[in-house]
């Protein structure tokens, strides 16, 4: 049985708004703790918002009075406002969970109670938040910030960049040496499962797969007149290898159909999701087998489309904004709008390619809707520029910053040398501030969640504990301020 809250205080425990924290203390613990104390203290009509919004998401069960007791929604709101907040992995989060004295106050448990978080139950339930879930409640958290700060919203800032993707470079070695042993390990797994023959040697198979990429890795690197056909014959061993390996296991996968009639409900359960996590790695190994044969041995010229940059990640996309030290990167580009306040009041991923300059409209007029007309000045770099952009801003908002792109008419000129232009133009450099903040601070440099769903749940959550954490700063530093008043006083 589920709750919003605990259903009774233990023995023990401290009051939510009795926990006192080190305000002089700058570890990003402390302004996320503090953001949801006020939460919780002051403003519980916001808290039971977003408990109904998670109960949404994590109850399965047709009456939240059946089934066991799990965690109440109020530590699953922590824990996922920690999860990047302070830019944890599963296992620091549930250690801290389980010891960290204040996050264990915060969620109500005593110092006598001896409950633990296991890495198993935080990422289950974490997993179950929908990314439009995660993204409502940090609407709701930017929402409380601007009630604080009325004039945040009043002008906005935004610019693009690639949130990564946890893959390895990939090069058509690579990805069918990933192909290979991800055929080989579901084979050999489902053959402890029920008798296959041909997959007792099977670690010998991958480190023989293993040996021809890194000979691979050597020729390439190489100097020798011959390269190119040393590299050919050696793509071709692996090639070969790779198609004895998948008719090895599509006879494999026809053994176990036949045998699953007669193995027992748990088996035949493990061998059909076996199979068919195997019947996606056969057809992916076979066609970056032929990616490999056109591109190395026939020399052909693969196009874009065409091209597999994991097959792990399937929906990485290879983008190259020329920046240095990294003018190509894996991943997707990702939209942020800040606030004057540092409130991220937007954060999504784009379309596949999707640009820069075909985004600022569509983004303007979905803001201003959202805070009912209180942007009176949106900022962009020159990527974003069209001269269709700049009319159509114009009419959404009074002061569209927008700087022209190559030479500019006397017009274009005129306009962005007036005095409040310029002023803004200066203070939109603090996005890239913003965007830093984001990669180093809340983990949204590289991805380590899988899957489309799991990213941008995962920019989502990097989001909220962004907005929890300036939240939390407005009463941080009104607390300092005031004990430093009280010393003075004290002082004198």
């Amino acid at each position: 049985m589920r709750s919003k809250f605990m259903p009774q205080m233990p023995l023990g425990a401290v009051p939510i708004a009795e926990i006192e924290f080190d305000v002089f203390c700058r570890h990003e613990l402390v302004p996320i703790l503090m953001a949801l104390q006020h939460l919780y203290v002051n403003r519980p009509q916001v808290i039971n918002e977003i408990c109904a919004l998670i109960e949404a998401d994590i109850t399965a069960l047709p009456s939240p009075k059946l089934g066991c007791t799990g965690l109440t929604y109020w530590e699953v709101l922590v824990l996922a406002a920690l999860r990047l907040g302070a830019n944890l992995d599963y296992d620091q989060l549930s250690d801290l969970a389980t010891c960290h004295r204040k996050i264990r106050q915060m969620m109500g448990i005593s110092d006598w109670d001896l409950k633990r978080y296991p890495k198993s139950t935080v990422h289950d339930n974490l997993s179950s938040l929908l990314a439009a879930t995660i993204e409502t409640i940090s609407h709701l958290i930017v929402a409380e910030g601007h009630r604080l700060r009325p004039k945040a919203i009043e002008k906005v800032r935004g610019d693009s960049y690639v949130l990564k993707k946890n893959i390895h470079y990939p090069t058509d070695a690579n990805l069918l040496l990933d192909g290979i042993r991800k055929v080989i390990a579901l084979c050999a797994a489902m053959a402890k499962l029920v008798p296959l023959s041909g997959w007792r040697q099977h670690d010998h198979q991958f480190a023989k797969a293993r040996r021809m990429k890194r000979r691979i890795d050597k020729v390439a690197r190489s100097q020798a007149k011959d390269k190119e056909q040393a590299l050919q014959d050696c793509y071709r061993q692996l090639i070969d290898h790779s198609h004895m390996i998948m008719e090895r296991a599509l006879d494999s996968y026809e053994q176990v159909k036949a045998l699953n009639t007669l193995a027992p409900p748990r088996v035949r359960r493990l061998n059909e999701e076996l199979a068919s996590e195997l019947q996606y790695f056969l057809g992916a190994t076979e066609y970056m087998a032929d990616l490999a044969t056109r591109r190395m041995i026939a020399q052909e010229t693969i196009a874009h489309e065409e091209k597999v940059f994991s097959l792990f990640e399937p929906d990485t996309e290879l983008i190259n904004r020329g920046k240095s030290p990294l003018p190509i990167e894996f991943g997707h580009r990702v939209l942020i709008v800040e606030d004057s306040a540092g409130f991220i009041v937007h954060a999504r991923v784009m379309e596949p390619g999707q640009t820069d300059e075909k985004t600022p409209v569509a983004l303007i007029a979905e803001l201003q809707s959202r805070f009912h007309g209180q942007i009176k000045a949106a900022s962009f770099d020159k990527g974003f520029w069209s001269p269709s952009n700049l009319q159509d801003l114009s009419a959404i908002v009074p002061l569209a910053v927008l700087p022209k792109k190559g030479k500019r008419a006397a017009t274009d000129a005129e306009r962005e040398g007036s005095k409040e232009f310029g002023r803004l133009r200066k203070w939109h450099a603090g996005v890239e501030s913003a965007i830093h903040a984001l990669q180093a601070g809340n983990g949204l440099a590289v991805c380590r969640d899988k899957g489309i769903e799991g990213y941008q749940r995962y920019l989502a959550l990097g989001v909220l504990g962004r907005n929890l954490q300036r939240l939390g700063t407005i009463f941080l530093e009104k607390e300092r301020k005031r004990r430093r008043e009280q010393i003075l006083m004290m002082a004198a």
